[in-house]
């Protein structure tokens, strides 16, 4: 038993000796690889190329160097010069409708020739500037032909003006005189094509004192239409009528006048723009009576045939090349026309009748003192 244990000592023992010499073993061969690991690093290492050594440079202190002032020299903007002007002077006694025409006329040329346009009440010597090169006078007590004379420069149009005349650089669109009687014959013959039995009457200004002259003009355009202007049917007169009437007497006692011309069944009145009121177009409409006049109604009326009136703005369009380039003065008629048709009383036919006596009228084919 005893030998048995010593046996197994002795074998344990041999064992461990071998345990050892084998670990011994291990730890060897791990420190002969890791020597030649270094090695072969190493070896790599020294057949690697040199790296160049490169010399930085020297960074020289940096120096503040005074930058000089720049001195700006601002160049003043140019002055534009003044644009040429065209002047629109209103008088007295101006016809709303001639001026609103000229306006607007006015306007359009001017920007069309690059000019500059202003509207003034009145002309005194200081507003013909330099720049001004056209001024156009609506109305009357305007003095053209004074101004002119000593602004030959300027050409001035006289529209409207009783008293201008022609001149070197004064040209005259229409004639007061003259247009008033156009105005009433066509008042005449405009009433008798409307008219469907020929009973018309006219009312005139008192005061006018071309009162008989209107008159005389307003039967003879009625009978160039309608001749002895027979009735069809009853009450039977004879027309066309008229009557003056002074604007005080009409103001007070309009509605019997009215009513007198109403019981004849009088269909169409001219009333003369001198005598016109809101009181007594509003009374006629009342009544039934249609309306033919040479003034504007003071609102739309369902009676309301026209307004005969006088528009500069063609005679102005046709000379204003001559005003541009200071031509010659000359005398160049308005055209009259007929505005206010919004009622519809007039047809497209009558309208170019209208029309085309207009144009006979004024061209002198027909005369206003002439009864056909």
């Amino acid at each position: 038993m005893i030998d048995h244990c010593i046996n197994l000592c002795v074998n344990f023992n041999v064992c461990c000796g071998k345990i050892k010499v084998m670990i011994k073993l291990k730890f060897a061969f791990q420190n002969l690889f890791l020597i030649f690991c270094v090695g072969l690093m190493l070896s790599v290492a020294g057949c690697a190329p040199a790296v160049p050594i490169v010399d930085q440079p020297t960074e020289e202190p940096l120096v503040d160097t005074p930058v000089s002032p720049v001195l700006e020299v601002t160049t003043p903007s140019p002055i534009p010069e003044a644009l040429p002007t065209v002047l629109l002077i209103t008088g007295t006694e101006v016809d709303p409708f001639m001026v609103s025409q000229s306006e607007d006329m006015l306007e359009k040329l001017a920007e069309e020739a690059s000019m500059q346009f202003a509207k003034l009440e009145g002309l005194e010597p200081e507003m013909l500037t330099p720049e001004v090169k056209v001024v156009v006078g609506v109305g009357q007590d305007l003095d053209l032909n004074t101004l002119a004379v000593n602004y030959p420069g300027i050409a001035f149009v006289a529209i409207g003006s009783a008293t201008a005349s022609v001149a070197d650089n004064v040209s005259v669109i229409g004639n007061p005189a003259v247009e008033t009687r156009q105005k009433a014959f066509m008042a005449g013959y405009l009433s008798a094509i409307t008219s469907s039995d020929n009973k018309i009457a006219a009312l005139i200004a008192e005061e006018n004192p071309a009162r008989d002259l209107l008159a005389e003009s307003y039967e003879v355009g009625a009978r160039f239409f309608c001749g002895i202007c027979h009735q069809v049917f009853p009450p039977y007169g004879t027309f066309p009528q008229w009557e003056a009437v002074s604007t005080s007497t009409l103001a007070n006692d309009f509605r019997a006048i009215i009513d007198q011309y109403s019981n004849i069944a009088v269909e169409i009145m001219y009333v003369d723009g001198d005598l016109a009121s809101p009181e007594l177009f509003a009374y006629l409409e009342e009544v039934g009576i249609k309306v033919v006049s040479d003034r504007s109604p003071d609102l739309p009326r369902s009676n309301w045939i026209g307004t005969i009136a006088v528009d500069p703005a063609p005679a102005l369009e046709a000379i204003w090349p001559d005003l541009i380039a200071a031509g010659a003065g000359k005398q160049v008629p308005a055209l009259i026309v007929l505005t206010d048709r919004h009622s519809g009383l007039l047809s497209a036919g009558r309208y170019r009748l209208f029309e085309a006596m207009t144009t006979d009228l004024q061209s002198g084919m027909v005369s206003i003192e002439i009864t056909p």
